[in-house]
């Protein structure tokens, strides 16, 4: 089975530097990309990300309701 496509877009200064270390390196774009996603998602819990989504609803809710209350 062949690897899933995933696309996005980025601000060019992103570009130049990924394209910057494609030079450097000898890797192409696909594998500069891989290897930063990989990288963040090594250091990135899921678990901790969703936790501190609901924290952040939560909060959002709360400041909403001194707004109103102001």
């Amino acid at each position: 089975m062949k690897n899933p496509l995933i696309a996005g877009r980025i601000p060019p200064a992103w570009l130049n530097q990924v394209d910057e270390i494609c030079q450097e390196t000898g890797k192409n774009r696909s594998e500069i990309v891989k290897e930063a996603l990989g990288q963040y998602l090594s250091k990135t819990d899921p678990t901790a990300v969703a936790a501190m989504h609901r924290r952040l609803n939560t909060l959002e809710k709360q400041f909403k309701k001194l707004l109103a209350v102001s």
